[in-house]
């Protein structure tokens, strides 16, 4: 009889627990993911894959290895990535300079373009920018599908999904995590990954770990469908905006989504809508756009902003981050190697600076 592997209770069904329960059961783990349908932000999540945005030079180079799994786990399943790169002008003058410099100082294929290059590249951006940054090698992913692809693959590859079940607590024997308590039963394993997104602070909490995390909402405006007029991926003054395959804009209410440090996302939605069509109409015009659609997404956000991934106690990891699309398929293959085989001398390198221990007292 074949050995059968350690069991693996997965508490998250968003990108960051799909991607991990992937990997886990590809790699010979018995997973069990937990679903309790709790506040979502892959639902909502702009899809955007760069590492353009960073906090600093290690952060950097973990977001680009991130693009690196990315490419990985596409070639592997049959995934909504769209490699389809980045027009990039929400700086300008020193400030403009000084992000294409840094990008460059650090490796990341940068090319400024001119006004024509970028109306020949968007010419349905009626005021093209005199200069503008490209980033060629970034993407977009549907994170939807790709988390429901992901999911798929790992329940065809043997793992189990246990939906509608709120985690209450971690069953403990000894020094060591056991498994989890729900409110229709005990689940017993070799190990328990929390993916919970803003859930996974009171998780570690109920595990005796610390997992500060900030508020962070945001909204996310869909239009109607229209036919096909961008490209690339825009990151303007404006905010950042894409077409999705279906025809639709999605653009974020927030201007800089990706550093946006506001915990609230205010109190009038009709008055929010109107302010991100404006937005949208001065890129694009002549075009008739309406919206459709307005999603409430709680991002995850570890107080320092920083991802969050590695292990916590015996028996217990943990992956909660911002931006999960960003760092989803590299955060699955992380997860799943340093669970089953422990800490190699490259994710320990390039996890160092995100480990749990860091919020002790």
């Amino acid at each position: 009889m074949a050995d059968l592997g350690p069991s693996v209770l997965v508490i998250g069904a968003g990108i960051i627990g799909a991607s991990a329960a992937y990997a886990l059961q590809k790699a010979g783990a018995r997973v069990k993911i937990i679903d309790d349908g709790a506040e979502v932000a892959t639902a909502a999540s702009f899809g955007w894959i760069n590492a353009s945005f960073h906090h600093d030079a290690a952060h950097f180079r973990l977001r680009a290895v991130g693009l690196e799994a990315w490419d990985r786990l596409g070639r592997a399943l049959e995934l909504p990535i769209a490699w389809q790169g980045t027009l990039c002008w929400e700086e300008t003058g020193a400030a403009f300079d000084a992000q294409r410099d840094q990008l460059v100082a650090l490796g990341y294929a940068v090319e400024e373009v001119d006004a024509a290059t970028f109306a020949a590249l968007e010419p349905h951006v009626t005021d093209p920018p005199a200069r503008a940054l490209y980033f060629k090698q970034e993407a977009s992913v549907d994170s939807i599908a790709a988390t429901r692809t992901l999911l798929d693959g790992a329940l065809a590859a043997g793992a189990q999904r246990l939906r509608g079940l709120r985690v209450e607590g971690v069953v403990e024997q000894g020094d060591r995590i056991t498994g989890i308590r729900t409110q229709a039963g005990l689940l017993h394993a070799d190990h328990v990954l929390i993916a919970a997104g803003t859930g996974s602070g009171a998780l570690m909490a109920q595990a005796g770990a610390a997992l500060p995390m900030v508020r962070r909402p945001a909204l996310m405006l869909r239009t109607r469908p229209i036919r096909p007029v961008l490209t690339h991926i825009l990151v303007s003054e404006f905010g950042e905006l894409r077409q999705l395959a279906d025809g639709s804009l999605l653009m974020p209410a927030a201007v800089d989504h990706q550093g946006d440090t506001a915990e609230s996302v205010g109190d009038d939605l009709e008055r929010t809508a109107a302010q991100v069509m404006t937005r949208l109409r001065s890129l694009l015009p002549d075009l008739p756009l309406e919206w459709e659609e307005l999603t409430l997404a709680h991002r995850p956000v570890p107080q320092d902003g920083l991802p969050v991934l590695g292990a916590v106690r015996a028996g217990l990891h943990v992956a909660c981050m911002h931006s999960g699309i960003t760092l989803g398929a590299l955060a699955g293959e992380m997860v799943a190697q340093e669970m089953l085989e422990g800490v190699s001398n490259r994710s320990g390198a390039l996890l160092a600076p995100y480990r749990p221990e860091r919020f002790k007292e």
